[in-house]
C-alpha cells in the first residue's frame, strides 16, 4: 500500500483525501524509507513555492499554437538550377572538336602537314600511377554522388 508521487505532491499542496492523509500518517510512522522520501519532496515543495511565480504573456497560448502550426507543415525547398553539367559538356565539345581539328594537321607556312606525335600521350596513359589516381578519383566521385543523391535524401526523411 504505497504512496505515489503524484499523491505525495497532493498532500503537500493540501489538496489529499482523508483516506490518503490517513495511509499517509500509517507509513510516516512505520516505513523509514517513505519518512526520508516524504522529506525530500517536502524541501522541494518548499524550494518550489519560494520560486517567484512568472507571469506569461497574453497572447502565450495563441503564439504557442501558431508556431506548433507551423511546425506541422512540410517545407518545401526550391534549389535553384544549377547548369554546371552543361557548361562541362560545352568544354569537353569544344576540345574533342579542337583535338579532330588538330590531329587533322593544320597547314603551316610552308603548306606542309606535320603529323602528330602522340607516343608521350600513350606512354603517360599507360603508366600505372596515373591509373591509380584515376581509379581513386572516379571512386571519390562515385561516393560522393552516393552520398547527395542517395544517402542524404534518405536520412532527412
Amino acid at each position: 500500500m504505497n504512496i505515489t508521487d503524484e499523491e505525495i505532491f497532493d498532500i503537500l499542496d493540501g489538496i489529499a483525501s482523508e483516506e490518503l492523509l490517513q495511509r499517509h500518517e500509517r507509513l510516516l510512522q512505520e516505513d523509514e524509507e517513505y519518512q526520508l522520501l516524504f522529506k525530500e519532496y517536502a524541501a522541494t515543495h518548499a524550494l518550489l513555492g519560494d520560486l517567484p511565480m512568472e507571469k506569461t504573456a497574453v497572447n502565450f497560448t495563441d503564439k504557442l499554437i501558431d508556431q506548433w502550426e507551423l511546425a506541422q507543415e512540410t517545407e518545401v525547398v526550391l534549389k535553384p538550377k544549377s547548369h554546371l553539367h552543361l557548361y562541362f559538356l560545352a568544354v569537353m565539345c569544344a576540345l574533342i572538336v579542337l583535338v579532330v581539328v588538330l590531329s587533322s594537321g593544320m597547314p603551316s607556312v610552308q603548306s606542309v602537314k606535320v603529323p602528330l606525335d602522340f607516343s608521350v600521350l600513350t606512354n603517360m596513359i599507360h603508366q600505372k600511377e596515373l591509373i591509380n589516381f584515376m581509379l581513386i578519383a572516379n571512386a571519390l566521385l562515385a561516393v560522393f554522388i552516393l552520398d547527395k543523391k542517395v544517402f542524404k535524401p534518405y536520412f532527412r526523411m
